[in-house]
This record gives C-alpha cells, structure tokens and sequence, in this order.
C-alpha cells in the first residue's frame, strides 16, 4: 500500500479502525485531517463509554430463554451499525474474535453481554487488567471450564488457551506451564442466578508454582503478571491485531508496533495509535472484509435498515454470526470468506441493504444516475474507483438498487 491523500487516508482509517462513515460524514472527517480524524476516534475509545445499549430486563439468567439470546445479538449488530465511538466498537469486535466465548456453550446471553461490555470498556485500557478481566470473566469461564476447575481436578482449557490462543502463541509454554497455570487459576465457580463467578477458597490450589520461568505463581494475579513479563507477549498481540487490521503479519511491519506496546507498559490505544500510523504511512495490504464489519460498513455507509431477523439470517448464512465463533479459534477469515455459500448469503444480503437504503443517500443518488465514480465516493472506498470489470458489470445493471447491491459486493468493497 503505497501513501495516500488525506480523502483516502481517513477513507482508510475508517474502514480499517472503525466502521466506515456515509458520505456526509467521511466529507466532515476529510476537513479534519488524517491525524486530527485518528486522535478524535483515539479520544472516543479512551473515554466515558457512551450509552449502553442493552436493556438487562430483557437478559434474564436462564440458558433456555430463546428471545434473551436473539436480543444479545442483534441489539450488538445494530448498535454496531449506530455507533459514534468507532474505534471502540470496531476493538469490541475484534477482542470478541481473538478472547472466543460463543453463546451456544455459555447459553446465557447476559454473560455475553457483560463480555461485550468489558471489551467496550477495557479494551483499549491497559492489557494487564484486560487480561485478568477476561480470565475470570462468567462467559470465559463457562466456555473454557474455568468454572468448575477445582484443586482436587484443575481443568486445563483455559490454562492452554490463555498461552496458545490469547497471549503468547503455539511453542512459547511447555506442559508444565499448563498444568501450573491449571491450578492457580483454580477455586472459581458459576452460581445458578448470578451474575458473576464466587471464589471459593477451599476449591483454590494456593501451592506456589513454577509457571512460564517464574517462581510462586498462584492465583489470578500472579498468573497474569507472569505472562504480561513473557518476551514474545506484545509481538503476539500486536501480530494478531495487525493481521485484523492491516492484513499482515510481515515481522517488519509489526516489529515496531509491538515496541510501542511495550513502551506503553502494554496500553492497547499505545498499540493502535502505532498500528493506525503505520498502516497510513503504506505499511500493510488488502484485507478481505469478514461478513459482519462488511454488513456493519455496508449499512452505515448505505444508511439502510434491515431488519433484524433477515440481517442475523443472512450472516447465519453468510457464516458469521455475532457472539457465536465456531470454535476457540474463532474464525478463520480471509480468503475462507470467498467459500460458494458465503458468496451467496452476502449477495442476498447485499440486496436486502439496497432495497432498505433511503431514496437519497448519496450511495443511491449515485447508483441511480449511473454515476460511477460518485458511487465508488459515497461508499467510502479507498481509492474511489472500480476495476474495469467491476464497471462493465454495475453499467450492466437494469435498476439502480440491484447496481448498488452489486458495488456492495464488488472486490473493491468487500476486500478494503
């Protein structure tokens, strides 16, 4: 990626950091200047949270409630799509996919929500708390076992997890360090009708241990400070973040990223401010939009409104569904999105935004006169122009609705 001008840097910096912007906006964003555009999302992100969006009467505690769960997810969908703070939704999502809880083994959907929550509150703090918030959090310790693990049978789900998945990568711990880290973070239990985990100290194996090079690891604390020490900790997380959001893992790029972040004494805004500056100064490549941001992108930009059910049903189809990962892993991304199935799904999907998208919203003003590279403009692309292919098939199109919903799924839209 080579330098930008500053239309096409805040168009990048959006699509990238946040959730995209409609026409109006990105114009308002452009007068302000890449730099001054990425310190006001910066100062969003770090600041009071705004509204909450949940109503928690409508999250009652039973696992068997279906209508609790559906309004978990799509009320987090839509306040995507509404969001003036950005950045801080755009990380939500993001530690969402690499910190993996999925409603389908917690069951209940406030613990996801108080999940979300933290992650929209914390998540661009400092990493150390992040961590141990996670660790204990009700929907962790419900997905990853953490919550029946005693001292007479330490589970060792979260003990792996932690290291291989969510801190240091594949062949940066031994067995020995799971097994420690088992039992440290033993004693935590889920109770029917609360809200939070009880620590039950006789259930706590309190023993020191030899975890991750340091002597006298034994509760949560010590855990987290043992791996916040480890070496290869900032450059895991900046790696996982950077290939999220500038589609790399190129040593080069994240090297300095991961610097800042230790710098900072781990302060995750430390690592995207480094992260945004790089990626506007030419660092990083394409990354293909997974089904939700692009929705999310597709919908603001659009200012459609579609309904609740088609939109969670289409990325039930499309293979991406908030709050429901497939595994801990999460999902996979990039080129799998390109798979036959999901192909279709957000084809449909990219319908639905069109039919609900306002008569003048610049994208459909665009779309209707066949201006081109009006419509490229208001959808906020990058460069602000399709491929010569993509032309010849959005000129093909007989009504302007079905020539906006194939510019939503144009390469030049889908992969920003």
């Amino acid at each position: 990626m080579g330098s930008m001008n500053d239309r096409d840097a805040v168009a990048w910096l959006h699509r990238r950091i946040g959730f995209g912007l409609p026409a109006d906006e990105l114009a308002a964003a452009v007068a302000r200047g890449p730099q001054a555009e990425l310190q006001r999302l910066l100062q969003l992100a770090t600041g009071p949270a705004p509204t909450d969006p949940w109503d928690d009467t409508q999250l009652p505690l039973d696992p068997k409630d279906p209508a609790s769960k559906q309004y978990a997810i799509g009320t987090w969908l839509e306040s995507m799509i509404a969001t003036t703070d950005p950045l801080r939704d755009r990380m939500a999502w993001i530690w969402h996919g690499h910190f993996v809880s999925a409603l389908d083994k917690v069951r209940v959907a406030k613990f996801m929500v108080d999940q979300i929550r933290l992650f929209k509150t914390i998540g661009l703090g400092d990493f150390a708390a992040l961590l141990k918030a996670v660790t204990i959090d009700p929907a962790m310790l419900i997905y990853l076992d953490g919550g029946s693990s005693t001292n007479k049978a330490p589970n060792e789900n979260y003990g792996r997890e932690v290291m291989e998945l969510f801190t240091l990568g594949v062949g940066n711990y031994t067995e020995d360090d799971v097994k420690a880290g088992a039992k440290a973070l033993t004693g935590y239990k889920m109770r029917p009708a609360l809200p939070q985990a009880t620590f039950i100290p006789k259930n706590h194996d309190d023993d020191p241990e030899h975890y991750l090079g340091i002597d006298g690891v034994h509760d949560v604390d010590t855990v987290v400070a043992a791996i916040i020490k480890q070496p290869t900790l900032a450059t895991f997380i900046a790696g996982s973040i950077a290939d999220e959001m500038l589609g790399t893992k190129d040593p080069a790029t994240i090297a300095p990223i991961a610097q800042a972040f230790t710098a900072s004494t781990f302060n995750v805004a430390a690592l995207i401010t480094a992260l945004a500056n790089a990626g506007l100064a030419g660092a990083g490549q394409s990354v293909v939009l997974a089904p939700v941001p692009w929705f999310v992108i597709a919908s603001r930009v659009t200012g459609a409104q579609v309904p609740q059910n088609a939109a969670l049903g289409g990325l039930r189809g499309a293979a991406q569904v908030p709050m429901l990962p497939p595994n801990v892993a999460g999902w996979s991304g990039g080129q799998a999105w390109f798979a036959s199935g999901t192909i279709v799904a957000r084809a449909n999907l990219a319908l639905e935004i069109a039919n609900t998208t306002p008569a003048d919203n610049a994208a459909m003003t665009a779309a209707t006169s066949g201006d081109l590279d009006a419509l490229a403009t208001a959808l906020g692309l990058v460069t602000p122009k399709f491929s010569a292919a993509s032309a010849d098939a959005l000129k093909a199109a007989k009504a302007p609705k079905q020539r906006l919903a194939l510019a939503l799924i144009t390469p030049e839209f889908v992969v920003s």
